[in-house]
Protein backbone atom coordinates (compact mmCIF):
# COMPACT_ATOMS: atom_id res chain seq x y z
CA UNK A 1 0.00 0.00 0.00
CA UNK A 2 1.10 3.70 -0.71
CA UNK A 3 0.50 5.68 2.66
CA UNK A 4 0.79 9.16 2.38
CA UNK A 5 2.30 10.34 5.37
CA UNK A 6 0.22 12.90 7.64
CA UNK A 7 -0.05 16.15 5.83
CA UNK A 8 -1.32 19.83 6.91
CA UNK A 9 -2.75 22.40 4.65
CA UNK A 10 -2.03 25.18 7.44
CA UNK A 11 0.39 24.08 9.69
CA UNK A 12 -0.82 22.72 13.53
CA UNK A 13 -4.22 24.30 12.49
CA UNK A 14 -6.13 23.04 9.67
CA UNK A 15 -4.49 18.89 8.77
CA UNK A 16 -6.00 17.10 5.76
CA UNK A 17 -9.25 14.97 7.24
CA UNK A 18 -12.24 17.10 9.40
CA UNK A 19 -11.59 19.54 11.65
CA UNK A 20 -14.72 21.17 13.44
CA UNK A 21 -14.39 24.54 14.83
CA UNK A 22 -16.27 25.60 17.66
CA UNK A 23 -16.66 29.01 19.88
CA UNK A 24 -19.83 30.91 21.29
CA UNK A 25 -22.32 33.22 18.25
CA UNK A 26 -20.19 36.49 17.55
CA UNK A 27 -16.91 35.90 18.52
CA UNK A 28 -15.75 35.79 14.51
CA UNK A 29 -15.83 32.09 13.65
CA UNK A 30 -16.77 33.10 10.38
CA UNK A 31 -13.90 35.40 9.81
CA UNK A 32 -11.22 32.85 11.15
CA UNK A 33 -12.63 30.73 8.54
CA UNK A 34 -12.07 33.20 5.81
CA UNK A 35 -8.65 34.09 7.46
CA UNK A 36 -7.82 30.33 6.78
CA UNK A 37 -9.04 30.92 3.20
CA UNK A 38 -7.21 33.81 2.60
CA UNK A 39 -4.26 31.95 4.19
CA UNK A 40 -4.33 28.94 1.85
CA UNK A 41 -5.21 31.02 -1.53
CA UNK A 42 -2.34 33.36 -0.78
CA UNK A 43 -0.21 30.13 -0.77
CA UNK A 44 -1.76 28.92 -4.25
CA UNK A 45 -4.42 26.78 -2.60
CA UNK A 46 -7.99 26.45 -3.69
CA UNK A 47 -10.75 26.44 -1.47
CA UNK A 48 -14.37 26.27 -1.49
CA UNK A 49 -16.34 27.81 1.29
CA UNK A 50 -20.26 27.64 2.07
CA UNK A 51 -21.28 30.41 3.90
CA UNK A 52 -24.79 29.17 5.04
CA UNK A 53 -25.38 31.86 7.37
CA UNK A 54 -24.65 34.93 5.16
CA UNK A 55 -26.23 36.83 2.34
CA UNK A 56 -24.30 37.63 -0.11
CA UNK A 57 -24.10 41.14 0.55
CA UNK A 58 -22.81 40.70 4.00
CA UNK A 59 -20.05 37.76 2.71
CA UNK A 60 -18.73 40.57 0.03
CA UNK A 61 -18.56 42.79 3.27
CA UNK A 62 -16.40 40.46 4.91
CA UNK A 63 -14.38 39.58 1.86
CA UNK A 64 -13.71 43.27 1.44
CA UNK A 65 -12.58 43.20 5.75
CA UNK A 66 -10.12 40.68 5.19
CA UNK A 67 -8.71 41.23 1.77
CA UNK A 68 -10.29 38.31 0.09
CA UNK A 69 -12.40 38.48 -3.12
CA UNK A 70 -13.97 35.64 -5.13
CA UNK A 71 -11.76 34.08 -7.67
CA UNK A 72 -10.73 30.31 -9.74
CA UNK A 73 -9.19 30.04 -6.09
CA UNK A 74 -11.50 30.90 -3.94
CA UNK A 75 -15.03 29.95 -4.73
CA UNK A 76 -18.36 30.07 -2.22
CA UNK A 77 -22.30 29.33 -1.80
CA UNK A 78 -23.82 32.24 0.21
CA UNK A 79 -27.14 31.30 2.37
CA UNK A 80 -28.73 27.88 2.07
CA UNK A 81 -29.23 26.97 -1.71
CA UNK A 82 -31.66 24.75 -2.63
CA UNK A 83 -28.28 22.34 -3.93
CA UNK A 84 -27.31 22.20 -0.11
CA UNK A 85 -31.31 22.20 1.51
CA UNK A 86 -30.99 18.94 2.54
CA UNK A 87 -28.27 16.98 5.03
CA UNK A 88 -27.70 14.01 2.22
CA UNK A 89 -28.07 16.38 -0.87
CA UNK A 90 -25.35 18.86 0.88
CA UNK A 91 -22.72 15.78 1.02
CA UNK A 92 -23.62 14.60 -2.34
CA UNK A 93 -22.90 17.93 -3.73
CA UNK A 94 -19.75 18.33 -2.17
CA UNK A 95 -18.59 14.82 -2.62
CA UNK A 96 -19.76 15.42 -6.56
CA UNK A 97 -17.52 18.89 -6.67
CA UNK A 98 -14.36 16.99 -5.18
CA UNK A 99 -14.52 14.42 -8.18
CA UNK A 100 -14.53 17.33 -10.54
CA UNK A 101 -11.61 19.53 -8.95
CA UNK A 102 -9.55 18.96 -5.83
CA UNK A 103 -9.86 21.61 -3.41
CA UNK A 104 -7.25 22.06 -0.56
CA UNK A 105 -10.05 22.75 2.05
CA UNK A 106 -13.36 22.87 2.23
CA UNK A 107 -15.34 24.76 4.61
CA UNK A 108 -18.62 24.58 5.85
CA UNK A 109 -20.45 26.98 8.56
CA UNK A 110 -22.38 26.11 9.96
CA UNK A 111 -22.02 22.38 10.78
CA UNK A 112 -26.07 21.88 11.60
CA UNK A 113 -26.49 22.33 7.92
CA UNK A 114 -24.83 19.39 6.99
CA UNK A 115 -25.85 17.20 9.55
CA UNK A 116 -29.51 15.39 9.74
CA UNK A 117 -31.50 16.87 12.67
CA UNK A 118 -30.46 14.71 15.72
CA UNK A 119 -34.64 14.36 16.47
CA UNK A 120 -35.18 12.81 13.29
CA UNK A 121 -32.56 10.08 13.64
CA UNK A 122 -32.28 6.70 15.39
CA UNK A 123 -29.59 8.15 17.47
CA UNK A 124 -31.72 10.63 19.17
CA UNK A 125 -31.47 9.56 22.23
CA UNK A 126 -27.66 8.79 21.83
CA UNK A 127 -25.45 11.74 21.36
CA UNK A 128 -22.48 9.61 20.75
CA UNK A 129 -23.67 7.64 18.38
CA UNK A 130 -25.41 10.26 16.50
CA UNK A 131 -22.12 12.38 15.88
CA UNK A 132 -20.56 9.59 15.10
CA UNK A 133 -22.72 8.13 13.05
CA UNK A 134 -23.19 11.73 11.25
CA UNK A 135 -19.52 13.08 11.00
CA UNK A 136 -17.54 9.61 9.81
CA UNK A 137 -18.92 10.17 6.14
CA UNK A 138 -17.17 13.49 6.07
CA UNK A 139 -13.72 11.79 7.88
CA UNK A 140 -13.77 9.58 4.96
CA UNK A 141 -14.86 11.76 2.23
CA UNK A 142 -12.19 13.95 3.32
CA UNK A 143 -9.69 11.26 3.48
CA UNK A 144 -10.37 9.48 0.08
CA UNK A 145 -9.49 13.20 -1.78
CA UNK A 146 -6.99 13.94 0.52
CA UNK A 147 -8.57 17.64 1.30
CA UNK A 148 -9.22 19.22 4.61
CA UNK A 149 -12.64 19.60 6.00
CA UNK A 150 -13.58 22.25 8.42
CA UNK A 151 -17.15 22.39 10.19
CA UNK A 152 -17.96 25.28 12.43
CA UNK A 153 -20.16 25.14 14.74
CA UNK A 154 -21.82 26.82 18.14
CA UNK A 155 -20.16 25.97 21.51
CA UNK A 156 -22.10 25.26 24.90
CA UNK A 157 -24.03 28.53 26.02
CA UNK A 158 -22.33 29.54 28.83
CA UNK A 159 -19.49 26.92 28.66
CA UNK A 160 -16.85 29.23 30.14
CA UNK A 161 -18.82 29.11 33.41
CA UNK A 162 -19.38 25.48 33.41
CA UNK A 163 -16.19 23.46 31.74
CA UNK A 164 -12.21 24.36 32.47
CA UNK A 165 -11.68 21.89 29.19
CA UNK A 166 -11.70 23.54 26.25
CA UNK A 167 -13.37 20.25 24.17
CA UNK A 168 -16.19 20.49 26.46
CA UNK A 169 -17.33 23.51 24.99
CA UNK A 170 -18.44 21.59 22.22
CA UNK A 171 -21.99 19.96 21.81
CA UNK A 172 -21.13 16.18 21.16
CA UNK A 173 -17.49 16.70 22.11
CA UNK A 174 -16.73 13.16 22.95
CA UNK A 175 -18.07 11.91 19.55
CA UNK A 176 -16.22 14.51 17.66
CA UNK A 177 -13.19 14.57 19.39
CA UNK A 178 -13.67 10.57 18.49
CA UNK A 179 -14.20 11.17 14.87
CA UNK A 180 -13.06 14.53 13.42
CA UNK A 181 -9.06 14.72 13.04
CA UNK A 182 -8.70 17.62 14.48
CA UNK A 183 -10.65 20.09 16.83
CA UNK A 184 -10.23 24.20 16.93
CA UNK A 185 -12.03 26.14 19.61
CA UNK A 186 -12.75 29.68 20.17
CA UNK A 187 -13.04 31.47 23.50
CA UNK A 188 -13.30 34.75 25.08
CA UNK A 189 -9.85 35.77 27.19
CA UNK A 190 -10.28 35.26 31.12
CA UNK A 191 -9.69 38.87 31.57
CA UNK A 192 -12.26 39.32 29.05
CA UNK A 193 -10.24 41.59 26.95
CA UNK A 194 -9.73 39.57 23.63
CA UNK A 195 -9.80 36.07 22.60
CA UNK A 196 -7.60 32.65 22.49
CA UNK A 197 -7.81 29.80 20.26
CA UNK A 198 -7.70 26.31 21.21
CA UNK A 199 -5.93 23.69 19.09
CA UNK A 200 -5.98 19.88 19.70
CA UNK A 201 -6.67 16.90 18.22
CA UNK A 202 -5.13 13.26 16.73
CA UNK A 203 -1.97 14.88 14.79
CA UNK A 204 -0.05 16.85 17.26
CA UNK A 205 -0.13 18.33 20.22
CA UNK A 206 -2.21 20.97 21.99
CA UNK A 207 -1.67 24.69 21.41
CA UNK A 208 -3.31 27.76 22.54
CA UNK A 209 -2.89 30.85 20.64
CA UNK A 210 -3.53 34.47 21.76
CA UNK A 211 -6.07 36.48 19.68
CA UNK A 212 -6.20 40.39 18.50
CA UNK A 213 -8.99 42.46 17.36
CA UNK A 214 -7.90 43.65 13.70
CA UNK A 215 -9.90 46.98 12.51
CA UNK A 216 -12.02 46.68 15.70
CA UNK A 217 -13.70 43.96 13.50
CA UNK A 218 -12.61 40.44 13.73
CA UNK A 219 -9.87 38.26 15.95
CA UNK A 220 -6.82 37.33 14.61
CA UNK A 221 -4.01 34.86 15.38
CA UNK A 222 -1.07 36.90 17.13
CA UNK A 223 1.03 34.08 18.35
CA UNK A 224 0.92 31.45 20.88
CA UNK A 225 -0.37 32.26 24.59
CA UNK A 226 2.51 30.92 25.33
CA UNK A 227 5.04 33.29 23.57
CA UNK A 228 2.99 36.11 25.13
CA UNK A 229 3.23 34.66 28.32
CA UNK A 230 7.18 34.31 28.47
CA UNK A 231 7.48 38.42 26.64
CA UNK A 232 6.19 39.12 30.34
CA UNK A 233 9.27 37.48 31.92
CA UNK A 234 11.91 40.26 30.88
CA UNK A 235 14.94 37.89 32.11
CA UNK A 236 13.68 34.41 30.90
CA UNK A 237 12.55 36.20 27.25
CA UNK A 238 15.98 37.58 26.66
CA UNK A 239 17.77 33.91 28.06
CA UNK A 240 15.13 32.41 25.56
CA UNK A 241 16.12 34.93 23.03
CA UNK A 242 19.70 34.06 23.42
CA UNK A 243 19.52 30.52 23.25
CA UNK A 244 17.37 30.90 20.10
CA UNK A 245 19.85 33.17 18.18
CA UNK A 246 22.76 30.87 19.49
CA UNK A 247 21.82 27.38 19.99
CA UNK A 248 24.14 24.96 21.50
CA UNK A 249 24.96 27.74 23.89
CA UNK A 250 26.69 27.00 27.82
CA UNK A 251 25.18 28.06 30.66
CA UNK A 252 28.41 30.17 31.11
CA UNK A 253 28.25 31.83 27.82
CA UNK A 254 25.01 32.67 28.81
CA UNK A 255 25.97 34.72 32.04
CA UNK A 256 29.12 35.87 30.21
CA UNK A 257 27.24 37.63 27.23
CA UNK A 258 23.77 38.71 29.08
CA UNK A 259 25.86 39.81 32.34
CA UNK A 260 23.98 38.51 34.53
CA UNK A 261 24.33 36.98 37.94
CA UNK A 262 24.83 32.87 37.28
CA UNK A 263 22.44 31.86 40.15
CA UNK A 264 20.28 33.94 38.52
CA UNK A 265 20.08 32.81 34.99
CA UNK A 266 20.74 29.27 36.84
CA UNK A 267 17.07 29.59 38.31
CA UNK A 268 15.70 31.16 35.21
CA UNK A 269 17.07 28.03 32.78
CA UNK A 270 15.52 26.06 35.01
CA UNK A 271 12.00 27.51 34.97
CA UNK A 272 12.36 27.57 30.87
CA UNK A 273 13.74 23.62 30.80
CA UNK A 274 10.39 23.05 33.09
CA UNK A 275 8.02 25.00 30.99
CA UNK A 276 9.45 23.47 27.83
CA UNK A 277 10.61 26.52 26.28
CA UNK A 278 14.27 25.71 26.04
CA UNK A 279 15.94 22.13 25.75
CA UNK A 280 19.54 20.65 27.02
CA UNK A 281 21.11 17.71 24.99
CA UNK A 282 23.59 15.32 26.04
CA UNK A 283 26.90 17.80 26.15
CA UNK A 284 24.94 20.16 28.52
CA UNK A 285 24.22 22.84 25.70
CA UNK A 286 20.97 24.01 25.43
CA UNK A 287 18.64 24.58 22.61
CA UNK A 288 15.02 26.50 21.65
CA UNK A 289 12.06 23.61 21.98
CA UNK A 290 11.70 22.64 18.19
Amino acid sequence: MNILPLSWVIPDLLPVGLTVLGGPKKLGKSYMVMQFCSDIVDSGGRVFYFAGEDTHALHKQRQEHVGLAASANYQYVAGRENLFAQPQDFFDAISELLSIQHFDAIFIDTMIRAVTPQGSTIYKKDEYAYYVNELDPWAKLAEKHQTAILMVTHSVKGASNIYSDPLDHIHGTTAITATADWVLVMQRALDGSGARLYSDGKMGASQTYQLTKTNGIYFKIAGTEKEALIKGKSAQNKILEYVKDNPGVRQVDIVRALKLLETNVSRDMRKLLQDEYIIIDDKKRYHATP
